[in-house]
């Protein structure tokens, strides 16, 4: 099914974005420091792992993980947050990709955005990571632009489905969005582990809907009533 236009675009440019990274090599050894990396992060502190924690925690020696990652810490931090963020976007392409117009590509992409939100608890680890960065400023340069660069695709494939939708003021709806999904964890009574979602996967494809049109009227009628000075019954 082809998508429209400025979905099939927002799609392709994530695309692109994650193919700049070879994972092939990505081994299980590889892959268990830049997780655990991240736990130890949200519950010690960023300033808090050193290599020597982080080798204590994995029960190996710190030589071993410089023969993986000869840049230390740096390099774990930078790869493990592309490494997450590479899984949540091959998620979502792979969720969309047979999707029948916007309107279905839009519940296909919120409903997996809640999925990966509250059953992957390193997702919201990430968040952490990434909002602490903007109070305290820990983060290399390079990957902190690479990451706003990463949310930026994220927000535009949600802005333009919305857009593709009909709907106005689609940029700050899509921002909107992404943070009501990205804190599901908070608002949606999920019991846990082995529990169904789709309560909260409705819920969330509701209320985002409600977000479009309540910004859409916004951008609509208060001109408009500015001008005239009539204002809309309640």
């Amino acid at each position: 099914m082809t998508l429209p236009p400025r979905v099939q675009q927002a799609c392709d440019q994530m695309r692109r974005h994650l193919d700049q990274f070879d994972w092939t090599k990505l081994t299980n050894g590889r892959r268990q420091v830049l997780e655990t990396f991240l736990e130890l992060a949200t519950t010690q502190g960023f300033t808090g792992v050193t290599m020597r924690g982080l080798a204590k925690a994995l029960d190996v020696k710190a030589s071993s993980i410089y023969f993986h990652f000869p840049d230390g810490r740096d390099e774990i931090v930078a790869q493990s947050l592309r490494w997450h963020y590479h899984n949540w976007g091959t998620a979502i392409l792979s969720a969309v990709e047979n999707s029948a117009g916007a309107s279905e590509f839009w519940d296909s992409m919120v409903r997996t955005h809640v999925k990966r939100q509250l059953e992957l608890p390193e997702s919201d680890l990430w968040d952490i990571l990434v909002a602490t960065d903007r109070i305290c400023g820990f983060l290399q340069p390079e990957i902190r632009r690479e990451i706003e660069d990463w949310l930026h695709l994220c927000t535009q494939m949600y802005e333009a489905a919305a857009c593709e939708m009909g709907y106005k003021n689609c940029a700050a709806s899509a921002r909107a969005v992404m943070k009501l999904l990205d804190g599901v964890r908070s608002w949606c009574d999920w019991p846990g582990p082995g529990s169904d979602l789709e309560d909260c996967t409705a819920s969330a494809i509701v209320i985002s809907r409600a977000i479009l049109s309540s910004q859409s009227d916004h951008l609509d009628l208060s001109p408009e009533r500015a001008k005239t000075g009539k204002t809309r019954a309640v």
